[in-house]
């Protein structure tokens, strides 16, 4: 038996591997062509080639399942293997048990690249082609240390923030320090909450501490309401979202967490972090759709032709609902838990229900 197990595995891995290398050629060939149409020199095509490819591979893992399920049995039928290992007492559920361990390394693989790999992808894209290098004058430098505050600086002053909540344009937890022109710290601005009105910031119960710089000691007032001009606009803060795709899965949840504490509507980020779950169980879930032609051993019984139709046809139908579904959870149409999974969770039932109504062959 531990013989007829390793050839299922070698025929799902080897499928697996070819519908890799198939889809990666196809992706790689569309995209650097596309890039040169777009006048990219080679250098820049393959550096931006580079910074897609863990996003793209996100996507496509769960095709390549789909294909190594459903073309590792279309070999083992057309060689007459599976009605033989059938024949030898290996039973369905064995074999149901051997792909869904096998498709269980790609879900940590995908885990793996979604959670890390593509987050560092974005760090380092952020760093070499940001677009906001070009418009330097209004927010310089930005980035998120450890505890999920976000950082920028302007011409005369840098600051920090925990969150923008884009329902009223206000930053929360804003600090703002001023620096003279020799470049030393000279006061600061401290509020909960800072609100754009159109042509200014206006923070309540403003703490301010004053002559930082000098010999004596910092004093220290507190304003009922202060308007700022600052460099930047909601349109800018809304930028620094972008920032959140830089944090691994741990760092992002870590963050949402800090930041649910502050009332405000976490449900894009809910969806931004459970949204790397679902595509990794996807690959589990994509690897047994294709477990209905298993309980037709006999290839003349059987149309592979019919048997890619109805997968690929699945495989539309999935990233349809799925799209769909994220885009309902992100307006606040659905509760983004329901968003993230109910299409997940309907495709896995229907496997399930395949494999129930086939039970009685199972074993």
């Amino acid at each position: 038996m531990k013989l007829i197990s390793r050839l299922f595995i070698k025929e799902w891995f080897k499928a697996l591997l070819g519908s890799i290398s198939a889809l990666m050629l196809l992706i790689t060939t569309a995209d650097i062509i596309n890039a040169f149409l777009m006048g990219r020199d080679g250098a820049r095509a393959i550096l931006e080639w580079s910074f897609k490819m863990p996003d793209l591979t996100g996507k496509m893992l769960p095709v390549t399942c789909l294909l190594a399920t459903l073309f590792s049995l279309n070999k083992l039928k057309s060689h007459n293997e599976l009605i033989a290992a059938l024949a030898a007492g290996f039973s369905y559920g064995r074999i149901t048990q051997i792909i869904t361990t096998c498709s269980l390394t790609v879900v940590a693989l995908q885990f793996m690249n979604l959670g890390f790999i593509e987050p560092y992808a974005n760090s380092v894209k952020r760093s070499e082609i940001q677009k906001s290098r070009v418009s330097e004058g209004k927010y310089l430098t930005r980035s998120i240390v450890d505890g999920g505050q976000f950082w920028f600086k302007s011409q005369n002053y840098f600051g920090t923030f925990s969150s923008f909540n884009k329902s009223d344009n206000s930053l929360l937890n804003l600090q703002l320090f001023y620096f003279n022109s020799e470049g030393l710290l000279s006061f600061q601005y401290v509020a909960t909450k800072a609100t754009y009105n159109g042509d200014s910031w206006s923070m309540l119960n403003a703490r301010k501490v004053d002559q930082l710089s000098g010999s004596r000691f910092p004093i220290i007032s507190l304003e009922k309401k202060v308007d700022l001009k600052l460099s930047e606009t909601p349109d800018d803060f809304n930028e620094f979202e972008a920032d959140l795709t830089t944090l691994n899965w741990f760092n992002l949840k870590n963050f949402i967490d800090k930041i649910s504490q502050t009332g405000i509507n976490t449900n894009e980020y809910f969806i931004m972090l459970h949204q790397k779950l679902a595509l990794s169980l996807s690959c589990l879930i994509f690897a047994l759709i294709p477990l209905g032609s298993l309980y037709r051993p006999n290839r003349r019984s059987d149309s592979f032709g019919m048997n890619v139709a109805f997968t690929l046809i699945l495989t539309v139908v999935f990233w349809l609902l799925f799209s769909s579904s994220i885009s309902f959870g992100q307006s606040g149409k659905i509760p983004s838990w329901l968003a993230v999974y109910l299409i997940p969770s309907l495709f896995l039932s229907y496997s399930i229900w395949t494999y129930a109504r086939h039970r009685k062959l199972t074993f």
